[in-house]
């Protein structure tokens, strides 16, 4: 109750769920993501029907593997108690297909999406929760990180980078009182 969250990829699937609980347990939270229409949406529903005890709900379109504008939604999360507390690295992208027709060009979403994002997300809302005294970052990786899986190997790499990238930052921004932390989906219906 009372913290500032940022969650990424939060206007549908693991993300909006993500948002739903933090507004159900007072949190204030900044949705981000690239579709401006789906986070209008998914906040004014967040807003309508899960926000308690002042919790508030606001957005703003970020493409996470873009550094300014994951600079300015993390200064906007920030903003709203002064402090950032929770950050939720959500954002991913899917590629698929055998590794001798999968273009350069899918590699790169997969990998820029799930990996440069994260680290962006990383990165700077770490250095606004080691301002404001600590916090807690959560990516969200995939079982296909550790896990092969057949026609998925930008997904599957990218996901098993996100997981080595997590342990790092845990190493590194422990000291700061930041714990970080990653959580393994299965197949989600969004």
């Amino acid at each position: 109750a009372g913290m500032s969250a940022i969650v990424t990829g939060g206007g549908s699937g693991i993300g909006l769920g993500c948002a739903r609980h933090l507004l159900r347990d007072g949190a204030h939270v900044t949705i981000v993501g690239r579709s401006e229409d789906k986070l209008k949406s998914a906040a004014a529903d967040l807003a309508a029907s899960e926000a308690r005890g002042g919790a508030t709900v606001q957005y703003t379109t970020c493409d996470v593997t873009d550094e300014a504008q994951v600079i300015a939604a993390v200064e906007l999360a920030r903003k709203t108690t002064g402090k950032l507390d929770i950050a939720i690295a959500n954002a991913g992208a899917g590629a698929g297909g055998p590794i001798f027709s999968t273009s350069i060009e899918m590699w790169r979403y997969a990998v820029d999406t799930n990996m440069t994002g994260t680290f962006l997300t990383i990165k700077h809302a770490g250095q606004a929760m080691a301002a404001g005294g600590g916090g807690s970052i959560v990516a969200i990786s995939s079982i296909a990180g550790p896990l092969t899986h057949r026609f998925m190997s930008p997904y599957c790499a990218s996901k098993a980078g996100v997981e080595m990238l997590i342990r790092c930052a845990a190493d590194e921004l422990g000291g700061f009182g930041i714990r970080c932390n990653a959580v393994r989906p299965g197949l989600v219906p969004t």
